[in-house]
């Protein structure tokens, strides 16, 4: 049985390689200046503090403890689990949530 890798990037994890964010073999997108951009330039939102927002300014998520909480569908990721998720670099643990929410799963 063939896979569709296209169906999958739910199950493959997101990596930092310097400013890049890989999923798999496929730049998603970029860090630059606690902003986080698409791969094709789109602005997708901000980090600041232990806070995230969307490009429009709206807060989907912060930091409170060893948790991340969404304000959009009320989940919460621990921030061990997201250092599994969203690996390689050295971001800040807002940055890696912000890759997270900002980007999926």
């Amino acid at each position: 049985m063939q896979v569709n890798n296209k169906n999958c990037y739910s199950l493959i994890m997101i990596k930092i390689v310097g400013n890049d964010i890989w999923r798999g073999s496929d730049k998603i997108g970029w860090i630059q200046d606690e902003k986080i951009f698409s791969h094709d330039g789109k602005k997708l939102g901000y980090f600041e503090g232990g806070h995230i927002f969307n490009a429009d300014g709206y807060k989907i998520g912060y930091i409170e403890g060893n948790e991340i909480r969404s304000t959009t569908d009320e989940r919460v990721i621990h921030i061990e689990d997201n250092h599994e998720h969203v690996s390689g670099g050295e971001a800040s643990d807002t940055c890696r949530a912000a890759i997270r929410l900002l980007l999926g799963d």
